[in-house]
């Protein structure tokens, strides 16, 4: 177990590194405030793609602990983070501690993160371990007890589908679940993971690289993160080490009945298209082991997505997501001239 003072030295030595946009300093000012005073950091490194906010007020107020990188256009989170990782091992950060701006660590969430990285890191070495904090929204189907094989979508999976997930999926939606009485497991490894929560050693970050900056936004962090496992390492979800979601994200699986209703009906027509393009690029040059599986869920998701386009009169997004699932497979990346970030 390691003790309380080293805790304190390991989150003296971790550098925060987020991005916002927008006006969101409501989030961000949150996220310092736990971050420094509650967790014990004292560095943060903040992206600002284009933020509207006064972000000068959170350099007033936590003085040089605060280094604000500012792009004069949103560059997405891709390379958001990429810029913010670099500045942060640039600037000596022994440990990264990467948080979406709206997420906000709960009492203790740091000093549980690191006790479990210490001890991955002494059996994998600390390029290749990295820990992840639980936010209960974002990982809706770990906290209602589903088990790893049907919680992650299996390999040659297509926008999250494959067809040998149907009947427990049907079994699922007609009976009584039987898994969310268990309780959390303590720790569930994870082939990927997203930015927010994750905290690792600087070696990883070198050992991994940057985030691939033509991915804009969505699916960047699983293409990243992927990196870890695929060259032997291990990225594990610390289910006490609970994380606060400020702002819910825009395709939360709690919001529609299907992901069919989610993609059709869900977030703007700029978030469909990147996340739709994104990881349909990933399923295909990443995900797939079986080209006949990837193929056989390919047809089955779009003709289902097209009848159900049809009952709910979502023709304009579903030619939308044609569009997007062409690109991902051509490998048409980068900012499209449609939907320009702004």
């Amino acid at each position: 177990m390691t003790d309380t003072d080293a805790l304190r030295r390991l989150a003296a030595a971790t550098t925060l590194v987020t991005v916002t946009y927008a006006d969101r300093i409501h989030f961000l000012g949150e996220l310092l405030r736990r971050a420094f005073d509650q967790e014990g950091m004292e560095r943060a490194v903040i992206v600002s793609n284009a933020s509207r906010s006064n972000l000068a007020l959170l350099e007033e107020k936590w003085g040089s602990r605060v280094q604000i990188i500012r792009l004069t256009e949103n560059t997405g989170s891709a390379n958001g983070y990429a810029v913010g990782i670099q500045a942060a091992l640039d600037g000596g950060a022994h440990y990264l501690w990467l948080m979406d701006d709206d997420n906000a660590p709960k009492q203790g969430a740091l000093a549980v993160l690191h006790e479990q990285l210490e001890r991955n890191s002494a059996k994998l070495g600390a390029s290749h371990a990295a820990v992840l904090g639980f936010r209960r929204d974002h990982q809706a189907d770990i906290a209602a007890g589903v088990p790893m094989a049907m919680a992650i979508p299996p390999r040659s999976s297509f926008l999250g589908f494959h067809y040998r997930q149907i009947p427990f999926k049907v079994w699922r939606r007609i009976c009584l679940w039987p898994y969310a009485t268990k309780g959390l497991p303590e720790r569930v490894a994870l082939p990927y993971g997203p930015y927010g929560g994750l905290l690792a050693a600087r070696q990883l970050f070198e050992n991994i690289g940057l985030p691939k900056r033509e991915f804009v936004l969505y699916a960047d962090d699983t293409e990243y993160t992927y990196r870890i496992t695929a060259s032997g390492g291990a990225v594990e979800l610390i289910c006490p080490a609970e994380l606060d979601d400020l702002e819910g994200s825009w395709n939360l699986k709690s919001r529609y009945r299907n992901s069919f209703l989610g993609w059709l009906m869900g977030g703007s027509d700029l978030r469909a298209f990147y996340g739709a393009r994104n990881q349909v690029w990933f399923d295909q040059n990443v995900w797939l082991t079986s080209r006949f599986e990837y193929r056989l869920n390919q047809a089955i998701y779009i003709g289902l997505l097209c009848l159900i386009s049809l009952r709910v009169g979502r023709a304009p997004r579903l030619r939308l997501l044609r569009r997007a699932i062409s690109c991902g497979r051509a490998s048409t990346l980068g900012v499209d001239s449609k939907f320009t970030l702004s």
